[in-house]
């Protein structure tokens, strides 16, 4: 076992950057016949613990040229080529697009797009230095499969995965080495891309927290094959909310509203910090009635959007407040809520989403005191009806989520049962403390379990708005505990107006990906990683 760890692609690729590492396996395979049986486990766990760790951390990008580095840009060297099918998901041209912008921050060069590798007469092709594509869509992606420079075993099947690596002569009329960034899937290429970006030295908050851009005069790639692997959590993102005055009266006056403009600059975000979900802004907005663009926009960008605990059906709050007939009530009014109900689904049928079930009362409040479990399963019934009307396939092909907060969850624990191909989104109690996990003796449901965590809290007996109160220490062990018992379905975080919960969002987001990267030993490291990044390295300890 030692010797296939020491000739891993993990161990040949960091052992130019992590002398450490190397000098601890070397030690105990030194060691490794002298023995007793149960100390060698011991150090094989250790290792194994060591090589976990070092997975997200490898550094491929160099601003000095060392040996057997892939030159993109130097002093000499002012321009080069990005390849890309046209063919691609439009959500990976986007990314592809940000990165060409995110060069010209870093090197005051903007590379050119290239979609066809065999155009003659094109100096472009001939200057080709990265290659993108995903493994779904992309014809360069699948020559480099049938050519095996590229083995389909690391991406066929696999969920949001990238690749980044270097290879020569990658297809027809690219002649040389260039970088390969390859992904899984549409979300796996973009955060193969924005991987890229990250570490030329464009933050993720870049935009969001004018986090300044140091300039380069070179880049260049290590070789070797690098990768975050799949994440850990299915749906991982951060719920708009309680957000005004603040965020809503700085969204009209920069943007007119909580329209496509202003949602494109946090999908970005999202992306960058591998995420993929959203709950959007509610309290005085309806996402998808607000512009018509949000909705395409957030399924060609690769973000896979809900509505929050107590809005069924794809349909906003601020939806029935504008078009509603009547009360907010199944037992008066079902017929004019199912109608309701069916025109939000019709509305999002055709983009990646997350379908809300069940109702609160209006307006967040519980239901009236005559609710009883056996209405709550009929809305329930009625509501997946409604699904496979809309969308012609059986309920349990569409993700569907039933949120446990506040006294929902007193309806679970007396007996209330929503189909096994439900999301059960869990609930910590709207100050960063998971109340409920599931038996960890519990049959597994195939629809798994949610939780939905707060950093922003607006209501009784008291308010956490505009400052985070849950440090990150709190975050990991109540995350790490809901990880531990098999919620990992759906992370969702209520960060208010998003500006002031930088630092927790990233955490959050990064813990998602990878909970077992993290232990109590290197939060804090966490912390000075993520100020070295957006203040640089001479003020990261001390704001840390």
């Amino acid at each position: 076992m030692l010797e296939s760890i020491c000739n891993s692609d993990l161990w040949q690729a960091s052992g130019s950057r992590v002398p450490l590492f190397h000098s601890i396996i070397n030690l105990i395979y030194f060691y490794m016949m002298r023995i007793s049986l149960k100390t060698r486990i011991v150090c094989l766990q250790l290792c194994l613990t060591l090589a976990s760790t070092l997975q997200a951390a490898d550094k491929f990008v160099s601003f000095i040229r060392e040996e057997g580095t892939l030159e993109l840009v130097t002093f000499q060297q002012r321009s080069f080529s990005i390849l890309c099918a046209d063919e691609e998901h439009k959500g990976v041209l986007t990314a592809v697009h940000n990165l060409q912008e995110d060069f010209y921050k870093v090197a005051d060069i903007r590379p050119a797009l290239v979609a066809d590798a065999k155009q003659k007469g094109s100096a472009d092709g001939q200057n080709v230095r990265i290659l993108i594509g995903s493994f779904d869509e992309s014809p360069f992606i699948k020559q480099l499969v049938k050519s095996k420079k590229l083995d389909a075993r690391e991406l066929k099947g696999k969920n949001e995965k990238f690749i980044i690596t270097t290879v020569k002569d990658p297809v027809e009329g690219i002649p040389g080495e260039v970088l390969l960034i390859a992904g899984s899937d549409k979300r796996g290429t973009i955060y193969g891309v924005y991987e890229l970006s990250r570490q030329i030295g464009v933050s993720p908050w870049y935009w969001w927290a004018d986090v300044p851009i140091r300039k380069q005069q070179n880049v260049y790639v290590k070789p070797g094959q690098y990768t975050d692997g799949e994440p850990a959590v299915t749906y991982r993102g951060i719920f708009l909310n309680d957000e005004w005055p603040s965020l809503g009266g700085w969204a009209s006056a920069t943007f007119g509203g909580f329209n496509s403009k202003f949602y494109e600059t946090v999908f970005e975000l999202v992306l960058r910090l591998k995420g993929n979900f959203m709950w959007p802004a509610m309290w005085n907005s309806a996402f998808y009635d607000d512009d018509p663009m949000n909705g395409p926009l957030a399924n060609e960008m690769g973000i896979v959007m809900s509505t929050s605990h107590h809005e069924p059906m794809g349909q906003a709050q601020k939806d029935w407040k504008r078009r509603g007939k009547g009360e907010w009530n199944y037992t008066t009014n079902g017929a004019v809520l199912r109608d309701f109900w069916q025109q939000g689904m019709e509305r999002c049928k055709d983009w990646e989403a997350v379908i809300t079930l069940a109702m609160r009362g209006d307006g967040d409040e519980p239901m009236s005191e005559d609710a009883n479990i056996s209405l709550l399963q009929n809305i329930v019934k009625d509501q997946r009806k409604i699904i496979e009307k809309v969308t012609g396939k059986k309920a349990k092909e569409t993700p569907q989520v039933w949120a446990l907060y506040k006294e929902v969850q007193d309806y679970y624990d007396k007996g209330m049962r929503v189909p096994d191909d439900v999301t059960l989104l869990l609930c910590d109690d709207n100050w960063g403390n998971v109340r409920k996990l599931p038996d960890l003796k519990a049959k597994p449901r195939k629809g798994g379990y949610g939780m939905y965590y707060h950093f922003d809290y607006v209501g009784a007996p008291r308010n956490s708005k505009w400052i985070n109160i849950t440090q990150i220490q709190r975050t990991w062990e109540q995350m790490m505990l809901t990880y531990d018992y098999g919620v990992r379905e759906l992370w969702v975080v209520n960060v208010g107006d998003l500006k002031p919960m930088e630092y927790p969002i990233t955490f959050f987001l990064d813990m998602a990906w990878e909970p077992k990267r993290f232990n109590e030993n290197n939060l804090f490291q966490h912390t000075v990683d993520f100020c070295r990044q957006q203040f640089g390295g001479y003020y990261a300890e001390e704001a840390a």
